[in-house]
């Protein structure tokens, strides 16, 4: 079945937490960051992200699907600020992967067969709420959709091809 789905991560967010925190005051000092008080934010050029500087002095990477280069992003935001890059702490977060199923969904005969699905009449789509693989799939007309809530590709791969199954079981799809 995954010969027919095309999947891919569109966005991930990183925690980083460096082995001294960050000062916001530093952070806007030395790393051109913008402040509220709460906490602090970079925006990043090459590669574009977007970086919070939380109140407990970690960093919270947005936008951006490669831990790699989230870490190498932190890695320069701590230089700048005088801060060592060794030690780092790397968590992952939530990811939001895009994937097209190829063909049409019958929105409205797919949201009356599964009590998980329902139309979701400001986006025109179906959302299902995955339980069994802890996400939320957004399924549009055209075949195309999102997984969200999920920290993992893989297992946004299984929610997909276990939720195509169904559809095709039940004659939602065109």
């Amino acid at each position: 079945m995954s010969g027919e789905l095309k999947i891919a991560v569109e966005t991930q967010s990183f925690r980083i937490t460096p082995t001294s925190p960050i000062e916001i005051a530093e952070a806007i000092k030395y790393a051109g960051a913008k402040s509220n008080g709460a906490f602090a934010v970079i925006e990043h050029d090459e590669p574009r992200a977007f970086i919070v500087i939380d109140l407990d002095g970690s960093l919270l990477v947005h936008g951006i699907s490669n831990e790699e280069a989230a870490t190498m992003i932190a890695e320069k935001i701590l230089l700048q600020i005088g801060l060592s890059e060794s030690g780092l702490t790397v968590e992952r977060g939530d990811l939001l992967a895009s994937f097209s199923l190829g063909r049409a969904v019958l929105m409205g005969h797919a949201a009356d067969r599964f009590s998980e699905a329902e139309h979701d009449l400001r986006l025109d789509a179906l959302r299902i709420q995955a339980d069994r693989h802890k996400c939320t799939i957004i399924l549009f007309s055209n075949g195309r959709g999102i997984v969200m809530g999920i920290s993992s590709r893989r297992v946004a791969e299984m929610a997909v091809e276990y939720w195509l199954s169904r559809l095709q079981e039940e004659g939602a799809l065109a």
